[in-house]
């Protein structure tokens, strides 16, 4: 082998050097533009600040709690499509570094709290693959049932709103403390869940300078539990600085410093517990009410009356709720027109939301209810009529067959 001169083997380590930079250096995640608001990095010795960077959205990952700390997500028109959202179980998230406890859709399976998607199905509406990772267990928080379905699921309609009238929004969510765990200690449940929305109106150019101090932000904290059942999610606005304070998080620390303080407002009220009441504002000028969601919609989707193997067992009725507001549908009745009758629980269908009424017995949850029945409902021959009415005695629906 020949000999290098000196000069010749510090360019060559030079040279490795700056190539090893160049190959591992990563482009900055769309939905990181505005920043990451706590440093997360790809590193499994950082394993409670762990970046998950996909397509969909960034993750910064808490492997002892089991949950993301936050996810961030872009949101703007080419995001909304008509995949249908994706059905089967949620996805344990097999990504992670080798060793790591891999959370499983069980894990949550009669919790009593719903799989919360911190970026909705309904924000990934564009292709099945980018609907099916929201889906994956490390973009899922516990959710009080009544926080997911009520005031959240409001939140995540009212920014589809915004979407459709033509902004583009980047958006971070999670929780925050505990009120317990699930799974043997593998799940972390928070015992708040916050989320913070910047809107643009969609121009080229680079984002972050794109913002100024009348740029709309929007922010909101709240318990995760049975308090915020009837409420919506103007009752939980507060400051983004606030929400700050409370997780330790940098959010919109991209943007430049004098109009990241102005779009982020003053700190949590020392007077209050987490809620500072501060109005949404547009340009400066005055406060904004949003649009009055749609009322809720309920319809019989479909009667699975013959499905395959045993009747009792594959038979159900799917409802969806294609308002904008959701449907308490506590009290409700369904029935055949032999009068076989279903008395629904306490249960909210939220917008946009689908649910099944299996005939057979199972544990309710959040998409999926159970009649306890050991015969079939529903007529294999000579059709047969379903009937939805409201806790009132009012017929909501019907669909006949």
């Amino acid at each position: 082998m020949p000999k290098r001169s000196p000069l010749a083997l510090l360019l060559l380590a030079l040279a490795l050097l700056l190539g090893g930079l160049t190959a591992r250096a990563q482009p900055v995640s769309r939905h990181l533009a505005l920043g990451n608001p706590s440093g997360a990095v790809a590193d499994p010795a950082q394993p409670t600040n762990y970046l998950i960077s996909r397509d969909q959205y960034a993750v910064g990952y808490n492997r002892d709690r089991g949950i993301p700390t936050w996810v961030s997500w872009h949101l703007q028109a080419a995001d909304l499509g008509d995949t249908p959202r994706y059905e089967g179980p949620f996805i344990t998230d097999t990504s992670l570094p080798a060793g790591w406890p891999r959370v499983t859709h069980a894990d949550y399976t009669n919790s009593g709290y719903d799989r919360g998607h911190m970026t909705p199905s309904a924000d990934r509406t564009a292709s099945v693959a980018d609907n099916e990772a929201t889906f994956l267990l490390s973009n899922i928080i516990p959710q009080a049932p009544a926080s997911n379905q009520g005031m959240w699921a409001q939140l995540e309609e009212y920014a589809r709103t915004l979407v459709g009238q033509g902004n583009e929004l980047y958006i971070v969510a999670g929780g925050a403390g505990s009120l317990g765990t699930l799974a043997g200690g593998k799940v972390t449940i928070p015992a708040s869940v916050w989320k913070v929305m910047l809107v643009l109106s969609p121009a080229d150019g680079d984002d972050a300078a794109r913002v100024t101090a009348r740029t709309t932000v929007v922010a909101m904290w709240s318990a995760n539990d049975a308090t915020t059942q009837g409420q919506t999610w103007q009752s939980y606005q507060t400051s983004v600085r606030c929400v700050e304070q409370r997780t330790g998080l940098d959010f919109f620390a991209a943007v430049e410093d004098t109009v990241e303080a102005a779009i982020e407002g003053s700190g949590c009220p020392a007077t209050q517990d987490y809620r500072a009441y501060l109005p949404l504002v547009i340009n400066g000028d005055a406060p904004v009410t949003p649009p009055t969601p749609d009322p809720a919609q309920v319809t019989i989707q479909q009667i699975e009356y013959d499905p395959p193997g045993d009747d009792v067992q594959g038979e159900y009725v799917l409802l969806t709720n294609s308002g904008g507001s959701a449907a308490d549908m506590t009290g409700w009745t369904l029935r055949d027109l032999a009068n076989n009758t279903y008395t629904f629980p306490t249960f909210s269908l939220a917008a946009g939301a689908q649910v099944r009424i299996w005939t057979k017995a199972g544990t309710d949850d959040a998409a999926n209810l159970y009649w306890g029945r050991s015969q079939a409902v529903w007529n294999n021959s000579g059709g047969d009529t379903a009937i939805l009415r409201d806790a009132a005695g009012t017929e909501v629906t019907r669909r006949s067959y």
